[in-house]
């Protein structure tokens, strides 16, 4: 949460931290401004001190928002300092940095942080190493960094938000599953099984159903900047494959819905998966359903606070192959049966820390105010299925759990006959 900020620096011996970036772009600039709408920031952080919000006079009246202190960026401006010193952009933008902490009396540990492109922000820390020294040394961190640190713990605010975004979310997916139900179905012919109808009676196809969650999303206030899974038969067998447009819905064909959206411009994440069959579903998906099932339920009774987030992804495993389905960890990088992680953290982006896997250095564990999903999953392409089952859990403050995904998981969805 953002009250450890500080504890978090000290841990780091961090005198200061840097952030840059946008609100649109990076998840931390969001996070520190409260969601306001902001371009080009620069916010310094230092241990026991209020934010300083350094940014365009543009910029001014969503920075007053924020509660920072706030300073304008022409007091360091790149353009005047490239014209006095004579020197290209980059040199610029580093001499501006080094002024701003000099003129804040900032020296010893500095972390940078914030989302770029990595070309350049490699450039701008190399130069700064340079103009820094002595009194600054820069400091950079890859895994487990300030920021996604923090991030994993959510405050009540965080959690309505999320709670709000999953509501909405609900809403998208009732509509869907209305639509489908309600479409008729074709006569079908010698060899098919039958498909649902469009409203021109043609077939009604994935692409069909993508626009339809789309208007459902700008009706909800919601946005998929990662579009979504809406995919069927083998292609469900491939986790992230989004689906063929022109697929057809057809009778007892297993689909794969993976819906991850966001508000509106940004903000907190949802993310859910249903797996369903129209009308009826073939033996063989009904069976790694109720497995799957099965390994979802477990995961939800066994979550302790407390415990290495590892553990869950071993019990996942373990369970899949006493049923004698492949998995990672008895068949590493199997493409089919259990492939994947069993679970992430949600927020700010659809995958943040804490990891579920079961990498030897992973030493996460379950703590009170996170929130991650609980994502299950069997994948036989060849066969011409995959299944998953995915929920939010958020674990309270008393170290319940809760999931934020209460829609139904029925693998049939009935149609009009």
């Amino acid at each position: 949460m953002k009250r450890d900020i500080d504890r978090l620096m000290a841990e780091r011996n961090l005198d200061a931290a840097v952030v840059r970036g946008s609100t649109l772009d990076s998840p931390t600039v969001y996070y520190l401004t409260g969601g306001e709408k902001l371009e080009g920031v620069t916010i310094l952080l230092r241990p026991g001190r209020p934010g300083l919000l350094i940014h365009h006079p543009m910029e001014r009246d969503g920075a007053a928002l924020t509660g920072m202190e706030t300073a304008l960026t022409t007091q360091w401006d790149t353009r005047r300092i490239a014209s006095e010193l004579q020197c290209d952009l980059l040199t610029a933008q580093a001499e501006q940095l080094r002024r701003i902490l000099a003129d804040h009396g900032v020296r010893g540990r500095v972390g940078f942080y914030g989302h770029g492109e990595i070309g350049q922000a490699h450039a701008l820390l190399s130069r700064l190493e340079q103009v820094l020294q002595p009194e600054v040394q820069v400091v950079v961190e890859y895994e487990k960094d300030l920021f996604s640190t923090a991030r994993i713990t959510k405050d009540p605010r965080e959690i309505q938000a999320m709670r709000d975004v999953a509501q909405r979310s609900d809403r998208v997916v009732a509509a869907l599953v209305d639509m489908l139900s309600s479409r008729p179905v074709s006569n079908g012919s010698k060899g098919s099984k039958g498909y649902l109808l469009a409203a021109d009676g043609q077939p009604l196809t994935v692409r069909h159903v993508k626009q339809f969650i789309h208007e459902q999303c700008v009706k909800q206030g919601l946005e998929q900047p990662g579009g979504n899974i809406f995919s069927l038969g083998a292609d469900a067998g491939v986790p992230h494959n989004a689906g063929n447009p022109d697929d057809v819905l057809e009778l007892g064909k297993a689909i794969i819905f993976d819906f991850f959206p966001r508000p509106v411009g940004g903000g907190y994440f949802h993310d859910m998966t249903r797996t369903w069959c129209l009308d009826h579903a073939p033996q063989m998906v009904e069976q790694a359903y109720q497995d799957t099932m099965a390994v979802f339920k477990l995961i939800m009774e066994t979550l302790e606070v407390g415990k290495l987030t590892s553990i869950y992804q071993n019990i996942t495993c373990k369970y899949y192959e006493a049923l004698n389905y492949p998995t990672i960890l008895s068949t590493p990088g199997t493409q089919v049966g259990y492939v994947h992680g069993l679970a992430h953290g949600l927020g700010l982006e659809v995958h943040e820390a804490p990891s579920f896997y079961a990498y030897e250095s992973n030493t996460a564990v379950v703590e009170r105010g996170s929130v991650f999903t609980v994502e299950p999953g069997l994948y036989f392409p060849e066969r011409g299925y995959g299944v998953r089952i995915e929920d939010v859990v958020y674990c309270d403050e008393a170290g319940a759990f809760h999931s934020l995904t209460p829609f139904p998981k029925d693998l049939v969805l009935p149609v009009r006959r």
